[in-house]
């Protein structure tokens, strides 16, 4: 127990620290976007700009989730705060759909309107210099969002990949227009808030499906059900049945029934329970076990 203490107050600590991280770099960069978009005129880069705001707001969300589920299992919340995370990674989902409805309002205004942006380097760099951080957020965010299972990390990383593909496609706009081309920075704003709203969708049904209690991936379930397997061939126990798994926020819960010889012993049956347990609560995302023997 000290031990998955321990565990959740590291997570905790790492987790805070990236989304500090993030909130700084998210501000930096808005504020970069929006001069340089306000004096060159440009509503790609204005768009992304609008994106960083957003970012600097689900980064805050991010830091609010993870200290939550920090928190142990209280009186009104016996089994922990796990439902935070995938929470405040479908509300992240939600708010990322509301922006792509308003870049795709203004990119077809600007298509309809027209209107010719400036030319010049300041935009271009400006958008290298974003998406080389991005870059960097979107491996770092995302391998500890796999280590720690965190969904609100791999929000973060996937946040950041649809920074990169964004800025890539304000470039886009911004070199039509220095090529000419002024009705790119418009195309460009508008194939943005599409890559968003897609990215919106995505996110919003990966962690619905957790707050509904869905069954884990196969792999776990395939992970679970050759543990049990091993202790059939062991003869440790004789069969297993109405196995269950399920989420329970970013945490997996498992519930199951086993058979065994109805001549054991009391602290035998005692023993292979807390051996199931511990069993399977080593396998990843798996937190509660809970095990109904049936001698037989």
């Amino acid at each position: 127990m000290a031990t998955s203490i321990f565990h959740r107050k590291s997570s905790f600590s790492t987790s805070a620290r990236a989304a500090v991280i993030l909130i700084a770099l998210n501000a930096l960069l808005f504020l970069a976007k929006v001069i340089v978009g306000l004096l060159y005129d440009s509503l790609a880069i204005l768009s992304d700009a609008s994106n960083s705001l957003m970012d600097i707001l689900t980064s805050t969300i991010i830091l609010l989730a993870v200290r939550e589920t920090a928190k142990p299992a209280d009186d009104d919340h016996p089994f922990g705060h796990a439902r935070t995370e995938p929470l405040a990674a479908f509300t992240i989902a939600v708010l990322t759909c509301v922006l792509a409805a308003q870049v795709f309002r203004e990119a077809v205004q600007r298509l309809m309107e027209g209107g010719e942006p400036l030319t010049g380097w300041p935009p271009v760099l400006v958008l290298l210099a974003v998406i080389l951080v991005k870059g960097i957020i979107l491996v770092v965010a995302g391998r500890m969002g796999r280590k720690m299972r965190s969904p609100a990390l791999i929000a973060a990383a996937i946040d950041a990949k649809m920074d990169v593909v964004i800025s890539l496609l304000a470039l886009l706009g911004v070199a039509g227009s220095d090529l000419g081309w002024p009705w790119l920075d418009g195309f460009a704003a508008l194939l943005i808030s599409l890559w968003i709203a897609w990215t919106g969708f995505s996110l919003g049904r990966d962690n619905i499906v957790k707050l509904l209690g869905a069954i884990p991936d196969a792999t776990t379930v395939r992970l679970v059900h050759n543990r049990l397997d091993l202790l059939k061939k062991q003869h440790r126990i004789r069969n297993f049945h109405e196995l269950r798994l399920h989420y329970v926020g970013s945490e997996i819960h498992v519930a199951l029934h086993v058979d065994v010889d109805r001549q054991g012993s009391v602290q035998r049956n005692h023993d292979l329970d807390e051996e199931i347990q511990h069993m399977l609560c080593a396998i990843p995302g798996v937190r509660h076990v809970a095990v109904h023997i049936d001698p037989v």
